[in-house]
């Protein structure tokens, strides 16, 4: 959709709404932070008055010009939210301790392995959300350069929010107005909260002769397939990195994963029978995170009940552009292309292909709309269309029927278009019986033609395919 470009004349509606995808993200978000390196979610009814302090002491850039303070109110109705979490094991039983680890076996209590930004502006149709590599090397404020990650030294009670806010402030120009906080103590009631979380899962990745796709590093244990995750192992989905298919990029692979997890569980809070449960799960979602002081629940309510016809499209998932480092492959160094996404937040502009794809990986399921073409399939299309939703693939361009296609694209398959080919080894992971089929003049990069005929395999169905191709 395109970028109203000045004057925020968006109708009243249209700006909550929109302000209220980007919260629906932020409570998904937390979630998959919740979720994404281990976290177990901190259950903030055990101290319901702690809060994050954003205050920029010592780590201001210019403490003296409030233009160059690296937090602040939100301008506009502009508002940029900074979602932090840590491997801490606090709060773990000695049972969980055990399978996930302590605090001393990871190295430490204070490190921020998941880093996002939830972007939402009324001139925008969508909201943005953008992960930081957690070895993606900054200068940090007062520290020098280290790993992004280790602007976190503080904790959560000893500034690390205000460092990391200050951070990444420097590095991309936005002021940060809001944060929340997860640390390893309640995921799982998070996704309980949410009775589970519906994902279908490929089976590239099965390494076990039952056929199990597992991780004895994340307690991953699950079949390919469509399935509802419980919150263990929504936790380890997302925080595995040593799958089968992952040895070109573990930590890239990470975070395709998570986006394609978040997208997931959009799709499903977006879905009509879900956004009336929505403004009563804010309140139980938010007693599992540590909010700055100046996040209001309430407003969160109010702006989540204005959700009704959003598409999970409004939601867009961007990755910091890095590549490892040739002299230290356990760093990461920001690609050029990165100040273009900077600056398109910034000027409100939209943000076009950059940082959509993660080198030495194939493109996440979140950044791959899929149009369903239905040719009289008696109902089939709409089951492609649930296993899409479930995948964690962007479903905005919806189920139409085209019938100027039947001749040029009979029967059931994934059509693409030419430089579309990557984008549609993807989608067939989860269809492996409808082949491949470039298509000039699509009306979408990657559509899927479904007739009568369409005879469905069940997702992960046979044997593990080879590894999909690196981008």
């Amino acid at each position: 959709m395109s970028h109203v470009p000045s004057g925020r004349a968006a109708s009243g509606h249209g700006r909550i709404a929109r302000a209220a995808v980007a919260i629906t993200a932020t409570l998904s978000l937390a979630i998959g932070v919740g979720s994404a390196y281990g976290f177990v979610a901190y259950r903030q009814a055990a101290d319901p008055d702690r809060t994050i302090d954003l205050t920029p002491g010592d780590t201001d850039t210019r403490a003296g010009e409030d233009e160059q303070r690296p937090t602040g109110p939100c301008i506009d109705d502009v508002c940029n939210y900074l979602l932090l979490g840590s491997d801490s094991r606090a709060g773990l039983s000695a049972a969980e301790r055990e399978q996930f680890g302590t605090d001393q076996q990871i190295g430490g209590e204070n490190r921020a392995d998941t880093i996002m930004l939830v972007h939402t502006d009324p001139a925008l149709e969508k909201a943005i959300i953008l992960s930081f590599p957690r070895d993606l090397a900054v200068q940090i404020p007062g520290h020098g350069e280290d790993k992004i990650n280790a602007s976190f030294e503080g904790g959560v009670d000893g500034g690390g929010p205000a460092l990391v806010a200050a951070t990444v402030h420097k590095l991309t120009g936005l002021k940060i107005n809001h944060a929340l906080y997860v640390d390893l103590a309640g995921f799982q009631g998070i996704v309980d909260t949410l009775g589970g979380v519906e994902m279908c899962i490929p089976a590239e990745n099965v390494n076990t002769p039952d056929g199990h796709i597992v991780d004895e590093l994340t307690a991953l244990d699950v079949r390919p397939g469509c399935q509802r995750l419980p919150g263990d192992q929504a936790l380890a989905y997302v925080r595995t990195r040593h799958l089968r298919c992952d040895a070109a990029a573990p930590d890239f692979y990470r975070i395709a994963r998570q986006q394609q997890f978040l997208r997931s569980v959009i799709n499903e809070l977006l879905q009509p029978g879900q956004l009336a449960r929505l403004p009563v799960l804010v309140e139980p979602l938010m007693r599992n995170l540590v909010p700055d002081e100046d996040l209001n629940p309430a407003d969160l309510v109010f702006l989540v009940g204005q959700l009704e016809g959003i598409s999970t499209g409004a939601a867009e998932f961007r990755t910091v552009p890095s590549y490892p480092d040739p002299a230290d492959l356990g760093i990461l160094r920001m690609d050029g292309s990165a100040e273009r996404i900077f600056a398109a937040i910034r000027d409100g502009d939209p943000l076009g292909e950059v940082g959509r794809d993660l080198v030495y990986t194939p493109p996440s399921e979140a950044n791959v709309p899929v149009l369903v073409v239905d040719h009289a399939s008696g109902g089939k299309a709409v089951e492609v269309q649930e296993t899409l939703s479930h995948a964690g693939f962007d479903i905005s361009p919806g189920t139409s029927t085209f019938t100027e296609y039947g001749t040029k694209v009979p029967g059931s398959v994934i059509a693409h278009s030419p430089d579309a080919d990557a984008e549609a080894q993807v989608v067939q992971k989860y269809f492996p019986s409808l082949e491949l089929r470039q298509v000039q003049g699509l009306p979408d990069d990657v559509v899927v033609f479904v007739d009568a005929a369409y005879n469905p395999v069940d997702v992960g169905a046979g044997a593990p395919p080879e590894c999909p191709s690196p981008v």
